[in-house]
């Protein structure tokens, strides 16, 4: 029996909400391919695109171009509605040049659908506290890099918390609306009762003291950081839309 992947029909679920009318998708970084394809399935014009054409699986099904994203996406500016960068950002080195170039590729009023690790929920807390690395990110990148070299353009070196995302996404044009996860873990709800409490003791006493001091007023963020979807979330999805031309 197949194992049902959330975050795939989770991320169907947003687009289908988002473009209920249809729409041109971008599934960028796409791997096997299978994001895209479900997607042209319920009637969305979708084009492809990796830096690895041999694990893609559907060649004569959908458009796809070899890209690789140190350099600028083989498409013109304001092509499509949606991009979908699906657990990708976590292995690239130079964000603000892809996300800008995903917004260079977006219509106004397009979407990106952006999915990684999230590193912040209470498990992956919990690890950093005894360990020292979170959730998805425990391999040493160099000694990784050494043993398997092949495989390290599949390694994730950048954890990424939802804060830096959102500011990544504004800084080129894309606000983000909402936020999601795939699937609360529900293994991790008695560390989150126990902690959780905590948490919100001292997150509103840091609160009250930068408060004082005239600095950033913390209780928006602190909303999204201590939701469920951010305590209890196995990957953080993030829907940005572009606002400006």
């Amino acid at each position: 029996m197949q194992k049902e992947n959330y975050l795939l029909s989770k991320v169907i679920e947003i687009v289908s909400s988002r473009l209920s009318g249809g729409g041109k998708v971008l599934d960028l970084g796409c791997g096997d391919g299978k994001t895209g394809k479900t997607l042209m399935d319920r009637g969305y014009v979708v084009e492809s695109c990796d830096m690895d054409g041999d694990r893609f699986e559907f060649h004569n099904v959908i458009p796809f171009k070899k890209g690789n994203l140190n350099n600028q996406l083989p498409y013109n500016d304001k092509t499509f509605d949606c991009v979908i960068l699906m657990e990708v950002i976590e292995h690239i080195y130079n964000p603000d040049f892809v996300i800008s170039e995903i917004s260079r590729v977006l219509n106004k009023g397009g979407v990106i659908i952006l999915s990684t690790p999230n590193i912040l929920n209470i498990g992956s807390r919990l690890r950093f506290l005894f360990e020292g690395s979170f959730d998805f990110f425990r391999e040493p990148t160099l000694d990784f890099s050494k043993r398997f070299p092949a495989a390290i353009q599949n390694m994730h070196v950048i954890p990424w918390r939802y804060q830096e995302l959102e500011y990544l996404l504004a800084k080129n044009g894309l606000v983000v609306e909402k936020f999601f996860t795939d699937k609360l873990k529900m293994n991790l709800m008695v560390p989150a009762i126990l902690f959780t409490p905590l948490f919100w003791l001292q997150s509103l006493n840091k609160q009250g003291r930068t408060k004082k001091k005239g600095g950033v007023d913390y209780s928006r963020i602190n909303k999204i950081l201590l939701s469920s979807e951010i305590m209890l979330g196995r990957h953080l999805i993030l829907e940005g839309v572009k606002k400006a031309n």
